[in-house]
């Protein structure tokens, strides 16, 4: 009868640490507007590598992020042209820089530069197709 109920224990063990790496992979992310300092909350996977946030519109906008280097921006992107570097403050060798694509359900854009360490924690710049710009932490 031992074994029954160490193997339950087991497996309720191991569901509570997947559900805690999981948890522990999403964080929340802030974006405060630059022009009236309202603020804008969502929500970062690293699991996923996506990213969520919930837009004055009442629109939600979701999509990936991936690295920076590895992002096409054209001549159609918010952030064409931009200095991005400069946009984040300068260049840090432990840093890793990222870039995200979101749409809204009624078709708002977000594009977001960003700068964050090995764990996940970073800053960045977010652009909207209706013109408007934040800052972003997570």
């Amino acid at each position: 009868m031992v074994a029954p109920l160490s193997s339950a224990r087991d497996a309720a063990c191991a569901a509570l640490l997947a559900t805690l790496l999981l948890v522990a992979c999403t964080r929340t992310v802030e974006l405060v507007d630059l022009h009236n300092g309202s603020v804008l909350t969502g929500t970062h996977s690293l699991w996923h590598r996506s990213v969520s946030v919930s837009l004055p519109t009442g629109e939600t906008a979701a999509g990936p992020y991936t690295k920076l280097t590895a992002a096409d921006i054209g001549a159609e992107s918010l952030f064409f042209g931009a200095n991005a570097g400069e946009l984040l403050g300068g260049h840090t060798a432990e840093r890793v820089y990222g870039y995200a694509w979101l749409i809204g359900e009624r078709g708002t854009v977000v594009e977001i530069i960003f700068s964050s360490d090995w764990l996940g924690h970073g800053h960045g710049v977010a652009r909207t197709s209706l013109k408007e710009e934040y800052r972003v932490t997570f």
